[in-house]
């Protein structure tokens, strides 16, 4: 299969995979985007291997409150590709060496370079938000129907475009990721929307709690985050202790 024809299908895999993901349909992760690209250049246990390692490194991370992570499907997919091309230039190699020396530091690389196409995507997609809320208020039912599937595009192309890119530079992936980390500008400035992210996604969560009822479940958190730089699962454990205070008292005493 051609580094063309490998591009688009690969592309379509984690893009297509990513709007399904957000739709609650787990057509792809980590492991399998590791071992799909090894199926797909016929080295299914480097895939395997590179899937497993990034796996493990992504372990813990998640999108919490709107907040950028490491893409490591897209990591895994493409470390898996290089590792197999690798492989296939001297087939003396050892996998295990294979999969330590090229494969991992591509695939890690590339997972951080993902987390500003995931700002960017995300970004991107607000312009079809709004032109969706322009519609409905206009009692435009279908024009509204029409912008919210093009808010997938964004979601799609963040993903499937590096993946084709890539695919067609292979032979010179890495000199792209060390490229693409040293024009530092953009790093920048994708980075200050990237920090702005996880303040609007607790801006959501908070805008669904009743504040005027539990401001001081709000008031604890923030002079235990703020002034005594408690960590998330300290902050939690305070409040499921404080919450189960809160239901005993209330909940129970009214039983």
């Amino acid at each position: 299969m051609g580094n063309l024809v490998l591009g688009i299908v690969l592309g379509l895999y984690v893009g297509v995979g990513q709007v399904l993901a957000l739709s609650g349909l787990a057509v792809q992760n980590v492991l399998w985007a590791g071992v799909v690209g090894g199926l797909c250049v016929g080295a299914p246990e480097v895939g395997l291997a590179v899937g497993a390692q990034c796996l493990l490194m992504s372990l813990g991370f998640f999108t919490y409150g709107g907040a950028t992570i490491p893409d490591y499907t897209v990591g895994a997919l493409l470390g898996t590709v290089v590792a197999a091309s690798t492989l296939g230039n001297d087939p003396s190699a050892n996998v295990a060496d294979v999969v330590v020396t090229s494969g991992i530091p591509v695939a890690t690389a590339v997972a951080l370079l993902m987390s500003q196409m995931d700002i960017l995507g995300r970004a991107t997609t607000t312009v079809f938000q709004h032109l969706g809320e322009s519609a409905l208020a206009k009692n435009n039912v279908r024009l509204f129907e029409t912008w919210t599937l093009c808010g997938t595009l964004p979601w799609i192309l963040s993903r499937a475009i590096p993946v084709f890119v890539c695919m067609l530079l292979l032979d010179q992936l890495t000199l792209v990721t060390d490229f693409v980390t040293s024009v530092q500008w953009i790093a920048n400035g994708l980075g200050v929307v990237g920090a702005a992210l996880p303040a609007v996604g607790f801006a959501l969560l908070l805008s669904y709690m009743d504040i005027k009822k539990y401001w001081p479940f709000m008031i604890i958190g923030y002079v235990g985050f703020g002034y005594l730089a408690m960590n998330t699962i300290s902050l939690a454990l305070v409040g499921a202790a404080l919450g189960g205070l809160f239901m005993s008292k209330y909940v129970g005493g009214a039983e």
